[in-house]
């Protein structure tokens, strides 16, 4: 995850603060029970910035709108999600112990003083120490290639049996580090970039995280508060893994709901070059050019602020719908800055990089999909889990998430 913030966008999102307050899958959460933009004519989505490979989201001319029931069951799904999350894996059983007394990791981050990484560096090592994994290690990165290559070369020079790369690398920048690695009978696995539907060439295996249902969770939202007359505009990084992994969520499920009757979708697909250095101005141009944009969603976090900053600075009450893990971003939707966060839990993630590692070691079934749930978090339902919780916090992951994985991973591991 990155985090490009400059004194002007700090101070842009308090301002924004003051100017807004005046997907079917796997059940990982608990099952508690605007005006329209005009219609307009059905349009293929146009692309801001392309890369190499854009993605665009159509909506299909001969779609018909989407009818009660499907709006009523998208509703169900978004409510369902802003419960906390219960514990739900299935896979086998295992001994911990036994199976982490021979075992020893390197745990390589994208960037070890990104707070969200560090958060999951220091709950990997501290779930791992607790249950007995021989050793861990993990490595300064700063997030250039030279600091990841050293840390990948340090891995060998220890004689790792795993490294374990966490968050959203550019793998093809050290792929022959990571190569010298596997040639060294090292396995390497990687959490926190792609979803469960797509390989990674450049390691032996993926962590399978469905980071693809927090995006369809982003494109529901939008839906059920437009009624599906949503015109969207995705702000997409696309030289980010992680986030073509959302946006592609997102793109599935938009294209299946809204009709090109009722709804369009622009895209930007940006760089992480853009991110506080001139996305805002983009962001603003094209709100300026289409005034039926009611919604803008964004699938990277380093790139929030400048969406904020566009709508402050527009000038209008364009809902912003985004998904993260930080503190920050559960801030900001805390102030209403955001209408709505799709949360990512980096205690639970750690937990769920710790227990695919053991099964790994342990030779045993890995599973198709880990358990690591989404939460959708707005102002209204983080003031609810303060009041309704009882003991001091220091973060909202402590309110928002609960402690069912931890006991559910203790007994799943037989700790």
């Amino acid at each position: 995850m990155k985090k490009i913030l400059s004194a002007l966008l700090v101070l842009s999102i308090a301002v924004s603060a003051l100017a807004l307050s005046a997907c079917d899958q796997k059940k990982t959460n608990n099952q508690n029970s605007s005006s329209s933009a005009p219609s307009a004519a059905p349009q293929i989505s146009q692309v801001v910035q392309p890369s190499e490979e854009p993605i665009e989201v159509s909506v299909d001319e001969k779609k018909p709108r989407m009818t009660d029931a499907q709006l009523a069951e998208l509703n169900k799904k978004i409510t369902t999600y802003q419960g906390i999350p219960t514990f739900t894996c299935t896979s086998e059983k295992l001994d911990a112990r036994e199976i982490g007394k021979d075992m020893s990791v390197a745990l390589i981050s994208e960037n070890a003083s990104d707070a969200y990484q560090a958060n999951i560096e220091r709950n990997f090592k501290r779930t791992a120490d607790r249950i007995g994994i021989k050793t861990v290690t993990s490595a300064e990165t700063d997030g250039t290639v030279s600091s990841l290559n050293d840390a990948l070369s340090q891995a060998v020079k220890d004689k790792s049996k795993m490294i374990m790369l966490s968050g959203d690398l550019s793998k093809d920048t050290i792929a022959s580090y990571i190569e010298n690695a596997q040639a060294n009978g090292i396995e390497v696995l990687s959490a926190g970039s792609r979803g469960t539907k797509e390989k990674d060439s450049f390691v032996d295996y993926t962590v399978p995280i469905p980071y693809e249902n927090a995006g369809a969770l982003m494109a529901d939202w939008g839906i059920v508060k437009t009624k599906g007359k949503v015109h969207a505009l995705a702000v997409n990084c696309s030289d980010s893994e992680l986030s073509q992994t959302m946006f592609k969520g997102f793109k599935q499920e938009f294209e299946q709901y809204v009709s090109a009757e009722d709804g369009s979708c622009t895209v930007i697909n940006a760089n992480a070059i853009e991110l506080g250095n001139g996305l805002a101005n983009k962001i603003k141009s094209m709100l300026e050019n289409d005034r039926r944009i009611n919604y803008i969603f964004v699938f990277d976090d380093g790139a929030v602020n400048d969406a904020v900053s566009a709508v402050v600075q527009h000038g209008t009450d364009i809902k912003i719908v985004a998904t993260g893990g930080s503190q920050e971003d559960m801030d900001l939707a805390q102030s209403g800055s955001i209408e709505m966060l799709v949360a990512h839990s980096y205690e639970w993630t750690a937990y769920a990089m710790v227990d695919y590692a053991l099964r790994l070691a342990g030779g045993l079934t890995l599973p198709e999909e880990q358990d690591v749930p989404f939460r959708i978090l707005t102002k209204d339902v983080i003031k609810k889990a303060i009041e309704s919780y009882k003991d001091s916090f220091d973060s909202f992951h402590e309110i928002c998430f609960g402690d069912a994985f931890v006991t559910g991973y203790n007994a799943l591991w037989n700790y």
